[in-house]
């Protein structure tokens, strides 16, 4: 303990000497890394090779090759096994590109950054909402990079030909539209639907919908207590249950007995259908335009901001998103290099160059008071700045439980009200393994 005491003092000395206090001005260092040669540095993510390293690339440009940063692409899916692995071995990297959902479960692994070094005033004032679940009691344990905000695809010809000149703002219209929108064949399968939700299988980001809902509904899924994160699913809002109503609002749509009927399990992958041009409103994230324009671009569709609840019911206005912060591993030898890289990776002009490059909305505030404008980036910007998530218990965890909650429920073998209880219960459990 002592000696990790006298690192701490002689990291924050450096930093100090950086010219830290705060916020980092990288020219500080600019003339001793050209002097002498600039740290070379690992960092690790699982956003797209060519994107990161162009980036780098880019910011190397500005800064006269001061950010010696080299990046390896890992799937999302296995990077937390490779990264403790890797860390058990002596090899692991000095950066990563921090996803939401390795907090929890990883949290042990990175160097949190004094409020001292790195202001939690700073902090709020820089970056979006979102960026917030990176901020630790005792100082930021990544600062915000990257974020993929969801917003709603919509097929323009569909609405169109159903006589629907907009496309829904609340979730509420979604009650008349179906009738309107959702086409069967003779045997009564349906052939075109209004929107993918009340399974979890065939809809591409089912867990996060289902997350979206929540927390519009005013729960923060997981929350933290003294500390300890818990599952906040079976909270109340007096006699209301947010969780419970999104639950019943998602599964709504799946059951055949209701006017909303619109989707079943037997039906393609939603975003597969939407390409197809026989779903009306698809759910996806900003980053996903590209793909679809080129898997079909004779698809007549638009984009628009996720709908919100009824402005009475007191819910939230917000989108799920998707964001990756810089992190530091405790582990590595070159703390205050790398500190000072992630500094520089997230200040204005570098987050220019990584919009540039991703097409991605700026997680920094101040980058997103001019709205652009293009259709597209004008949705992406206004949903970066409502977008909001949870520290997940890992990359799949939640996928799994959310898809069993839905399932209780369709199935019939659980109330609503049961199958939260339950699902609530499971991410406890799961938040308490990662301690």
């Amino acid at each position: 303990m002592a000696s990790m005491s006298r690192f701490q003092i002689i990291f924050t000395t450096i930093l100090v000497f950086l010219g830290v206090g705060g916020a980092i001005l990288f020219a500080v260092s600019k003339n001793h890394s050209t002097s002498q040669g600039a740290v070379h540095l690992t960092l690790w993510g699982a956003l797209p090779s060519g994107q990161v390293t162009s980036f780098l690339s880019e910011l190397n440009q500005q800064t006269g090759n001061a950010v010696n940063v080299s990046y390896v692409e890992k799937n999302a899916v296995s990077m937390e096994t490779e990264l403790v692995s890797a860390l058990a071995r002596g090899q692991g990297p000095d950066l990563i590109l921090l996803p939401q959902d390795l907090v929890v479960p990883q949290s042990d692994k990175f160097y949190v950054m004094p409020f001292e070094n790195y202001s939690e005033r700073t902090f709020r004032d820089s970056f979006v909402q979102e960026g917030e679940l990176f901020l630790t009691p005792s100082g930021v344990m990544g600062l915000p990079f990257s974020l993929d905000p969801v917003v709603m695809y919509w097929n323009r010809t569909l609405l169109t030909d159903a006589g629907i000149a907009k496309p829904p703002v609340s979730w509420v219209e979604f009650y008349a539209l179906a009738p309107k929108l959702v086409k069967k064949d003779a045997n009564g399968n349906i052939v075109q639907s209004l929107v993918a939700f009340g399974e979890t299988r065939n809809v591409t980001h089912a867990d996060d919908m289902l997350s979206l809902l929540a927390l519009q509904a005013g729960t923060p899924v997981v929350w933290r207590n003294q500390g300890a994160f818990q599952s906040a699913l079976t909270a109340r809002i007096g006699s209301f249950a947010p969780a419970e109503e999104a639950l019943s609002f998602f599964t709504e749509f799946s059951n055949p007995v209701k006017t909303s009927y619109s989707w079943n399990r037997s039906l393609p992958n939603d975003r597969a259908l939407f390409v197809g041009g026989k779903l009306a409103v698809y759910f996806g994230y900003a980053s996903e335009a590209g793909q679809i324009r080129a898997a079909n671009p004779n698809l007549d569709f638009d984009v628009a901001l996720v709908p919100q609840t009824d402005a009475q019911s007191g819910g939230r206005t917000l989108t799920f998103g998707r964001i990756n912060a810089v992190a530091l591993l405790k582990s590595s030898p070159n703390l205050a290099s790398a500190f000072q890289a992630a500094v520089t990776m997230t200040n204005a002009q570098a987050q220019s160059a990584w919009i540039a490059v991703s097409g991605l909305p700026p997680v920094r505030r101040d980058m997103l008071v001019q709205i652009p404008g293009d259709a597209l980036k004008a949705i992406s910007y206004k949903s970066a700045l409502i977008a909001q998530g949870w520290l997940e218990p890992g990359p799949q965890a939640s996928a799994g439980l959310f898809q069993r909650m839905v399932d209780n429920v369709t199935s019939g073998r659980m109330r609503v009200s049961e199958s939260v209880t339950q699902a609530s219960g499971e991410l406890d459990t799961l938040l308490q393994s990662q301690i």
